[in-house]
């Protein structure tokens, strides 16, 4: 009886396990922050030189700030559409700074994650997760686009779809086409 009880609750039991693993990187349908209002105060790492790193370094640039994680599926696949779009829209204007929430031990993880995937755009270190609070993040990946006032543009909860035209339509915004 165990054992038939324990195999048929058993598939459950890892659906819901998983559930909540994903809903770490799981898009939420709320904004973490509203158009118009300006950039929060936030100083991380850079991951080159280990300089402060602060949103208004990018005054002046429309500014896409990526919060993600290397254990994070959604944010693994989303990279390198980040750095397509990094690509196609520096020489305008955009810059993008990716801020990793891995742990302090991770660091290489990072460094590696960076290689891997060819990122050119500024990488920034948040062991602590302060970034999280500050831009109300549900979960990761969270993208918040900046006008080059330092105001919200708009912000994404989860991967941003390859191409989706309102990110598209959003950065052509921000860079005041």
């Amino acid at each position: 009886m165990y054992s038939l009880l324990y195999s048929s609750t058993r598939p459950r039991f890892l659906l819901a396990s998983a559930t909540l693993l994903l809903a770490a990187c799981i898009p939420s349908e709320s904004p973490s922050l509203r158009t118009g209002d300006p950039a929060p105060d936030f100083t991380a790492t850079s991951l080159d030189d280990g300089t402060p790193v602060s949103l208004t370094d990018y005054r002046g640039h429309a500014l896409l700030v990526n919060l993600w994680a290397t254990w994070c599926h959604p944010c693994r696949a989303e990279t390198p559409y980040l750095q397509a779009v990094y690509e196609r829209y520096r020489d305008r204007g955009l810059r993008i700074l990716g801020v990793s929430v891995d742990r302090r031990a991770d660091h290489d993880a990072v460094i590696e994650f960076v290689e891997e995937f060819g990122v050119e755009y500024d990488i920034a270190l948040d062991p602590d997760a302060k970034s999280r609070d500050l831009f109300h993040a549900r979960g990761l990946p969270t993208s918040v686009l900046f006008n080059r006032d330092g105001t919200v543009a708009f912000s994404w909860i989860g991967p941003i779809p390859e191409g989706d035209s309102t990110f598209v339509g959003g950065v052509e915004l921000a860079l005041g086409r």
